[in-house]
């Protein structure tokens, strides 16, 4: 690196013009290395994508001003002036003779850019020790988000067995009579924020309540058969009433699915369905963990 530069000016001072870190202030002015330090700092706050954009005016010993937007970040972005400027003339040394980049020999400014960084004088082992800084800061954010995704997983794997334990010891305890062929149930569900991911497309719904409102002695599915079983628990006799309530008749798609909701139900909101029992194992299989409100 050292013998593609003809340092003689060294920079004196940077004044941040505006930022979008909170670490500085607009109209702020620093001794060159103190926002060199700085502005690792705030690079390095952006491990995994991002920057912020930072607008300075770097004067040099001779009085000479540079003006120009850095990009604080980690991932090959902006680690301070020094970095931003030899990572400039890095890419115009890379790339000036490539045909799909005529600009990096006949752009007048451009030129004139690189005559200027070329007699800029830096140190450049604290930008080579500023970029290893980065890439230390990526690799270990990553390795946080990994740890935390594997404690999400190992966490969600308890809760499920956990929920498996309770609702195999709820079902030992329902005594189903011997006509019913299906339990009658409503679920209270909503959006779960903290599993969703909705920039990748990834929806997930969590149950909140879950109400065995009745037996059944047949297996079809008859609208006011739900109705009526609305009235066995308080927060559903509104289902009840076909004005404030919906029949859905999907059994195999997406979306609204099958049942008795809110009239505004997508995806979250109450939902009255019926289950039916089969034969290949016990009734009681069948049956949610849930709150049981089935009339005497």
């Amino acid at each position: 690196m050292n013998k593609q530069i003809t340092p003689t000016l060294n920079p004196f001072s940077v004044l941040v013009n505006w930022s979008e870190s909170n670490e500085f202030n607009e109209g702020q002015l620093y001794d060159f290395m103190d926002f060199e330090h700085k502005a690792l700092n705030v690079a390095k706050q952006n491990p995994l994508g991002g920057y912020d954009k930072t607008n300075v005016t770097v004067t040099f010993e001779n009085g000479d001003e540079h003006q120009c937007r850095l990009d604080l970040g980690c991932g090959g972005n902006d680690t301070g002036f020094a970095d931003h400027c030899l990572s400039t003339l890095e890419y115009h040394q890379k790339h000036h003779l490539d045909a799909d980049k005529p600009w990096l020999r006949n752009d007048a400014e451009h030129q004139q850019l690189i005559s200027l960084i070329r007699t800029y004088r830096f140190d450049i082992e604290f930008v080579t020790v500023a970029r290893i800084q980065t890439i230390k800061a990526t690799e270990l954010a990553k390795q946080q988000e990994r740890d935390k995704e594997q404690a999400k997983r190992e966490q969600e794997e308890k809760e499920w067995q956990a929920h498996q334990a309770n609702e195999k010891a709820f079902q030992a305890t329902l005594v189903i009579p011997e006509w019913a062929k299906g339990v009658i149930v409503a679920t209270y569900t909503e959006y779960d924020k903290e599993r969703s991911e909705p920039y990748s497309g990834e929806h997930h719904t969590k149950t909140l309540r879950t109400i065995i409102l009745a037996w059944s002695t047949h297996t079809r599915r008859l609208f006011p058969e739900l109705r009526k079983a609305c009235l066995n628990y308080p927060d559903t006799v509104f289902l009840n009433d076909k004005e404030q309530s919906c029949e859905h008749r999907n059994n195999y798609g997406i979306g609204q699915g099958s049942g008795l909701t809110n009239v505004d139900y997508l995806y979250h909101g109450w939902c009255v369905e019926k289950i039916t029992f089969g034969t290949y194992r016990s009734k009681s299989q069948y049956v949610p963990l849930g709150e049981m409100s089935i009339p005497e």
